[in-house]
């Protein structure tokens, strides 16, 4: 029984920190892919010129909004993952528990991907048909995380203001 615990409390401490790595996410400051010019094709800090105040406006607006929807709900996914862990290192873990513990990050992930989702859509909004012909329909050279850099990217290759 005894090995069987430490087993569990390995692979939790394993899913932990692939956890930690996922959840550090494309939301950080850094320059990487789709966050300056260069990357995704050029587009990254171009797209962020491209775009008239008001646009700069309106998409600082509703990424400011996401941000403050996503960390509450990031939070909710910590705890939940300190209480799993906690649960396992229990003598006796209730497995039935645990599991029901791990849905519910299962559906707080998927909330949080589905308002990754509408932000896109609200932000592909924002373009003026000419600006959406121009991106292509990948949008933002491919989508939020990836592409829509302009709006949160790298300030020396360009980008948009890093918030």
């Amino acid at each position: 029984m005894k090995g069987a615990r430490s087993s569990l409390a390995i692979v939790s401490v394993i899913m932990l920190l692939g956890a930690t790595v996922a959840y550090a996410g494309p939301w950080g400051g850094g320059c990487g892919a789709g966050f300056g010019k260069g990357a995704m094709g050029g587009q990254g800090g171009a797209i962020w010129q491209d775009l008239s105040k008001e646009q700069q406006q309106q998409a600082l607006s509703l990424r400011t909004e996401f941000l403050k929807k996503a960390e509450s709900v990031r939070s909710e996914i910590a705890k939940k993952r300190i209480q799993m862990l906690e649960m396992a290192a229990k003598d006796t873990p209730d497995e039935a528990a645990i599991e029901k513990v791990r849905e519910e990050i299962w559906a707080l992930k998927d909330t949080l991907r589905n308002e990754r989702r509408a932000l896109g859509t609200k932000m592909w909004g924002l373009l003026t048909p000419e600006q959406k012909k121009k991106f292509g329909p990948m949008g933002f050279g491919g989508g939020f995380g990836g592409g829509f850099g302009g709006f949160h990217g790298c300030p020396r290759a360009g980008g948009g203001p890093v918030l």
